[in-house]
C-alpha cells in the first residue's frame, strides 16, 4: 500500500525520467555483466588449454627420466649375466679360498653397473643383498649401503612382489659430496629373486634437480609454479625449492575434481590449479598460475568500459532531464490548473495554442471547463423548475432513452476528465438498466446475457469494495444460442452475497452443447454449504410459490435462485433440469441443462 502511494505521488515528469533511466541503465548493465561473464569464461578455457599444453611438454621430459629409471630396473631384473654373477657371488661370498675369483666377479658387476649408468642420465645405483653385501656405482666412502636397511621405506619393500616397482619419491641425498649442491634425490626400488630363500634389492636414485630443471625451463613467469606431487600429496619436485618435501594443500581437489581445472586461494591470491597425470605411477604434474594475471586484463577492460558507459550515461541523463523538463512544462502547468479546479476555481484556463498533443489537450480541457460552467448554470436553472413538480411525476415522465443518453454523456465527461473507472461503472449501469427496461424480447443471446453479468459484477465490486472475477469458459457454438433474459444474474448475485459474503472470489461460467442440450455451469470458490443446507435449498426450489414469495428489495432484480428455477421450469418444462453441488470451504457449483429441440427453444 505504501509503495502504491509513493508511486502515485510522482509527477509525470518524474516517472518519465525514472523510466528512461531504467530503460537505458538496466539493459546496459545486464549486457555488460553477461558479456563479462562469457568473455571471462572463454579466457579461462583458453588459459587452461595453454597450461595443459605446457604440462604435456613437461610430462614428456619428466617421463623420459622416469623411463630411464624403469629401464635400469628392468635390465637388472631380467639380465641373465648380472643375475648369474649375483647368484654365484651369493653362494661363494664366504669362500676364502676363492677370494681372488670373487673379487674379479665383483669388479665385473660394478663395471657393468657403471656402463649402464654412463649411457643414461646420472644415476646412483645400489644392489643390496640381504646379508649386507652390496654393489654400487659410487664409492662406499660416500655412503654405506647397509644404512638403507635402517630406513623406514626400505622395511616396506621386502614384502613387495618381484615384478612391482616401488616409487619411494623424494628424500635427502645420501651422497656426502653432493649434499651441498644436490640436497634431494628421487628413488625407486625393486626386489631381485636370487634363490628360493634369498633376495637382493635394487635402489636407483636420480637427482631431484634433474626434474626441477625441467619445471624451471617450462616456467616463463616468476609468479607461476610447477610441481610434481605423489599420490599422498607430497611435493616431490618444484621450481620453488622451498616447497620440496612439503604437503600440497590442494591434493584433495586433484583427486575429486569434476572439471579439468579449479580455482584455489594460494598465498592469499586466486590461482588456476591444473593437474596432469604421469604415465607410470600415481604422480601428478601440477601448475599454479595467478588467476588475475591470466584473466585480469578482461576485468580492467570491463572496468574501463563501465566507467566510459557511466560517463556517457551521465551526459545522456543530463540531456534527458533537460528535454523532459522542456517537453513536460505544459503538462506541469496543466496539472497546476487541475489542482486549482479541484479547489473550486473554475475560472482558470491553460490558454494553450498550437496543434501538438499537449496543446490540443489543454484546449480540450479549457473547452470542458467552459462546458462545465454552462452545465452548472443550466443545472441551476433546471433545479428551479424541478422544484415545482412532484418527484413521482418527474420520474413517471422520464424517457428511458433520455436517461441512457444522459448517462452516456456523463460517462463521456467523466472519462474526458480522467476518471476512466467511474466512466466504466456508469457504462455498466447504463447497459444493465437498458437490459431491464427493454422488454420487447424475452430472449437474448447467451453472449448478451454474459455481458450483462459482467456489467452487474463490476457494479457489485464497486458497491461492496470487493473483487469478484468472472472467468468465461464458453464454447464458441453456444454464444449465439438464445436464452431467457436475466436468468444468470440472480445466480451470480446469490454467489456474491451468500458464497463470498459480499467479498472477493472467482466465478467460472462454462457453456457447451451436450446431447442436444445447452449446458451452462456456474462454479464459485466461496464458503459452500453443508449437506443439510443444500438439501433444504433443493426442497424449497421444488415447492416455491412465486405469487406469495416476498421480493428482496436490496437485490438488483428482487428475485432469487428459487425464482430462476421455477421460471426456467415454466418455459422449458420437464426437459429442463438444474443440479446443485456444494462443499464447505470449497464452493458451490450449479449445472443447468436447457433443451434445444426445435419448438422448445425459440429462435435458436
Amino acid at each position: 500500500m505504501k509503495a502504491n502511494t509513493w508511486r502515485h505521488t510522482l509527477t509525470l515528469r518524474q516517472r518519465l525520467i525514472i523510466s528512461a533511466i531504467l530503460c537505458v541503465f538496466l539493459p546496459s548493465l545486464i549486457t555488460l555483466v553477461v558479456s563479462n561473464y562469457i568473455t571471462k569464461d572463454e579466457l579461462e578455457k583458453r588459459a587452461v588449454t595453454n597450461i595443459e599444453e605446457t604440462l604435456r611438454y613437461v610430462e614428456l621430459n619428466v617421463t623420459s627420466y622416469l623411463e630411464d629409471l624403469i629401464y635400469v630396473s628392468n635390465y637388472l631384473q631380467f639380465d641373465n649375466k648380472i643375475n648369474t654373477l649375483l647368484k654365484e657371488n651369493e653362494h661363494q661370498i664366504y669362500d676364502n679360498s676363492k677370494d681372488n675369483l670373487n673379487a674379479i666377479k665383483n669388479i665385473k658387476i660394478t663395471n657393468d653397473l657403471r656402463n649402464i649408468i654412463n649411457i643414461l642420465s646420472p644415476f646412483y645405483l645400489t644392489i643390496l643383498l640381504e646379508d649386507g653385501f652390496s654393489y654400487t656405482n659410487y664409492s662406499k666412502t660416500e655412503y654405506n649401503p647397509n644404512n638403507f636397511l635402517t630406513l623406514d621405506w626400505f622395511k616396506d619393500i621386502s614384502d613387495s612382489s618381484y615384478n612391482s616397482i616401488n616409487w619411494i619419491g623424494v628424500h635427502p641425498t645420501y651422497i656426502k659430496s653432493d649434499q651441498a649442491k644436490e640436497p634431494n634425490l628421487i628413488t625407486i626400488t625393486r626386489t631381485l629373486k636370487l634363490s628360493q630363500t634369498k633376495n637382493a634389492y635394487t635402489i636407483i636414485s636420480i637427482n631431484e634437480s634433474d626434474i626441477s630443471d625441467i619445471l624451471e625451463e617450462a616456467n616463463f613467469n616468476n609468479q607461476q609454479e610447477f610441481m610434481l606431487i605423489d599420490a599422498d600429496g607430497v611435493i616431490l619436485s618444484s621450481d620453488n625449492k622451498k616447497e620440496i618435501q612439503k604437503q600440497f594443500n590442494y591434493n584433495y581437489q586433484i583427486e575429486n575434481e569434476q572439471s579439468n581445472y579449479s580455482i584455489v586461494t594460494y598465498k592469499g591470491m586466486d590461482y588456476f590449479l591444473v593437474s596432469y597425470p604421469l604415465t607410470y605411477n600415481n604422480w601428478n604434474l601440477v601448475s599454479l598460475v595467478p588467476y588475475k594475471e591470466m584473466v585480469g586484463n578482461v576485468n580492467t577492460i570491463t572496468r574501463n568500459t563501465l566507467i566510459l558507459q557511466y560517463l556517457f550515461f551521465a551526459a545522456f541523463l543530463i540531456l534527458l532531464i533537460y528535454l523532459v523538463t522542456r517537453l513536460t512544462r505544459p503538462i506541469n502547468k496543466l496539472s497546476l490548473i487541475t489542482k486549482e479546479v479541484e479547489k473550486g476555481n473554475l475560472q482558470v484556463r491553460s490558454k494553450f495554442q498550437g496543434a501538438g498533443d499537449i496543446e490540443t489537450l489543454g484546449y480540450s480541457f479549457d473547452k470542458m471547463l467552459d462546458q462545465i460552467e454552462e452545465m452548472i448554470n443550466q443545472i441551476k436553472k433546471e433545479e428551479k423548475g424541478k422544484r415545482k413538480a412532484e418527484l413521482e411525476m418527474l420520474q413517471a415522465q422520464i424517457n428511458p432513452h433520455f436517461l441512457f443518453n444522459i448517462l452516456n454523456s456523463i460517462r463521456l465527461k467523466i472519462t474526458l476528465n480522467g476518471d476512466k473507472h467511474s466512466g466504466q461503472l456508469i457504462q455498466s449501469l447504463s447497459s444493465l438498466l437498458r437490459m431491464t427496461i427493454n422488454r420487447n424480447n424475452e430472449f437474448i443471446t447467451l453472449q448478451e446475457e454474459i455481458e450483462t453479468v459482467h456489467h452487474y459484477v463490476k457494479l457489485m465490486n464497486f458497491r461492496h469494495n470487493g473483487h469478484v472475477e468472472i472467468i468465461n469458459e464458453l464454447s464458441s457454438e453456444t454464444l449465439m444460442v438464445e436464452v431467457p433474459r436475466f436468468f444468470l444474474q440472480p445466480i451470480i448475485e446469490n454467489a456474491i452475497i451468500h458464497g463470498f459474503n459480499q467479498k472477493g472470489g472467482n466465478i467460472i461460467i462454462s457453456a457447451a452443447i451436450k446431447n442436444n442440450l445447452l449446458f451452462i455451469g456456474i462454479k464459485d470458490n466461496g464458503k459452500g454449504m453443508s449437506e443439510g443446507v443444500l438439501c433444504e435449498l433443493q426442497n424449497n426450489m421444488l415447492h416455491v410459490n412465486l405469487t406469495n414469495q416476498k421480493v428482496n428489495r436490496s437485490s438488483f432484480t428482487g428475485i432469487g435462485l428459487k425464482n430462476v428455477y421455477q421460471r426456467l421450469l415454466l418455459i422449458y418444462g420437464n426437459e429442463f433440469h438444474m443440479e446443485i453441488n456444494s462443499q464447505i470451504e470449497k464452493g458451490t457449483e450449479i449445472e443447468i441443462y436447457i433443451p434445444m429441440e426445435e419448438g422448445v427453444l425459440s429462435n435458436v
